[in-house]
């Protein structure tokens, strides 16, 4: 039987761990020629290294399918340019695009660096963006099919506090992919994003060593794995879910989601200019009704000196959506 993304071309990035390199798997084994896209960065996004990529791509030959590997800066306008230039000039087309690439370091709003902030902009924002728009580009010229998946996070989706400058980049992410998939839904592409919950080196980032000294995702569940993820991504980029774009799904463990849609959910009206004391009068019944501090912050943190894990053990377990 012919795999479900046979003859499709995928550019993944971020491949050579997590996530990424489950996708790039599934893609693979499932018919799709892949480009692995890994610069083979620390979490922080300092250093490189051409290994993850290459390992991938060999366990993709090995079983008997096709694939490239790539060490670009998805940060780099030029190197962004050049990764989806690769399967064009290999392969003569580009299919699907699968942007998993990420970093990732704890800072809150008082605490985060200039430093912080621009180097999770550049790959979460930046290097979304460049890909995105190259991608969209080759698209545009009529080829009739495109599937693109960005990674977003809970941390946007819920205000994760000790993830500031990570959650900022995702929000833009989220309004990024929504914008794509309405300028390009004549073209047959879609845009959709997800969120996920399993256990990678970017999660041991965060909560570090239990007691015993050992990190998350050495104790990961079947249900925690990376890839329980990738049949998720790999069904939207599928034939299968040419009517789904703009939306915005989510994996935790043996449970896939759909976030809801931002909608006005409650509404406060006048007929002539605004008059203030009705505005004050009006409000808690109308714009304020059900709202508290309680129901509305998943994470508040008792102080802005409280250390990275602490913030999301507070919340709902690990793996399960903040739906």
């Amino acid at each position: 039987m012919a795999g479900r993304l046979e003859d499709r071309v995928a550019v993944v990035t971020g491949a050579g761990r997590g996530v990424g390199r489950a996708v790039a798997l599934l893609f693979a084994r499932e018919g799709a020629k892949v480009v692995v896209v890994d610069n083979g960065s620390n979490v922080d996004g300092s250093g490189a290294n051409a290994g993850p990529a290459q390992q991938v791509v060999d366990e993709i030959q090995a079983a008997g399918g096709i694939a490239l590997a790539d060490t670009g800066d998805v940060s780099d306008w030029d190197q962004a340019q050049a990764l989806i230039t690769k399967p064009l000039e290999a392969w003569g087309r580009l299919d699907i695009l699968a942007n998993i690439a990420g970093n990732f370091r704890v800072n809150n709003v008082t605490d985060v660096t200039r430093d912080d902030w621009d180097a999770l902009r550049r790959v979460h924002m930046d290097g979304m963006m460049f890909t995105s728009h190259f991608a969209a580009r080759h698209w545009a010229q009529g080829s009739g099919y495109g599937r693109l998946l960005n990674m977003t996070s809970d941390s946007a989706m819920s205000g994760v506090p000790d993830t500031f400058a990570y959650a900022a980049a995702k929000s833009a992410v989220v309004g990024m992919t929504r914008a794509v998939a309405n300028a390009m839904v004549n073209y047959g592409v879609t845009a959709n994003c997800l969120t996920q919950g399993s256990l990678t080196r970017m999660g041991d980032s965060y909560f570090g060593r239990d007691a015993e000294g050992r990190m998350r995702s050495e104790l990961a569940t079947p249900d925690q794995l990376p890839e329980q993820v990738a049949p998720l991504v790999t069904y939207l980029a599928s034939p299968a879910a040419g009517h789904i774009s703009g939306r915005i799904f989510g994996s935790y463990g043996f449970k896939y989601i759909r976030w809801s849609e931002p909608h006005h959910e409650r509404a406060l009206e006048t007929e002539n200019a605004w008059d203030l004391d009705d505005v004050f009068e009006r409000f808690p019944e109308t714009l304020g009704e059900n709202l508290s501090l309680e129901n509305d912050l998943l994470w508040p943190m008792e102080s802005l000196e409280a250390t990275s894990g602490e913030t999301l053990d507070q919340g709902p377990a690990l793996g399960e959506s903040r739906s």
